[in-house]
């Protein structure tokens, strides 16, 4: 799947058993959102939710954790305002990662497309 296109159905689930429920029902892009978690439940999260949707023909999207989504081989990652400002974005573009980023306002959009981000959420969650 090309960054140009992404699917109009974008469910944004907690863990890989609902990525690998949801995938298997023929949602084709999903991001992964663990939230409150050590972080070694959530690498196993990504890595099991990643498998899921591979074997599925879904895309992935890896919430927040953009450090293991590098290490882990994720395609996409997610960032909301609050992880943007800490995260390193030549990091993950170097990694051949897509980067999303979440925004709520015109001067959220504005901060998030010097970025240049690959796609832009806009709206509530």
């Amino acid at each position: 799947m090309s960054a140009g296109w992404l699917d109009p159905f974008y469910p944004i689930l907690p863990d890989a058993s609902w990525v690998a429920r949801i995938a298997g029902q023929g949602a084709k892009f999903i991001q992964l959102r663990v939230k409150d978690a050590p972080l070694q439940t959530v690498k196993a999260e990504i890595a099991r939710a990643l498998a899921a949707a591979a074997t599925r023909g879904c895309q992935l999207v890896v919430n927040d954790y953009w450090r293991e989504a590098i290490d882990l081989g994720a395609d996409f990652v997610h960032l909301g305002q609050g992880d943007l400002a800490g995260a390193n974005l030549e990091a993950i573009k170097s990694a051949g990662i897509k980067l999303g980023i979440s925004t709520h306002s015109l001067a959220e959009l504005n901060n998030a497309l010097v970025a240049e981000p690959d796609y832009v959420a806009l709206g509530p969650i």
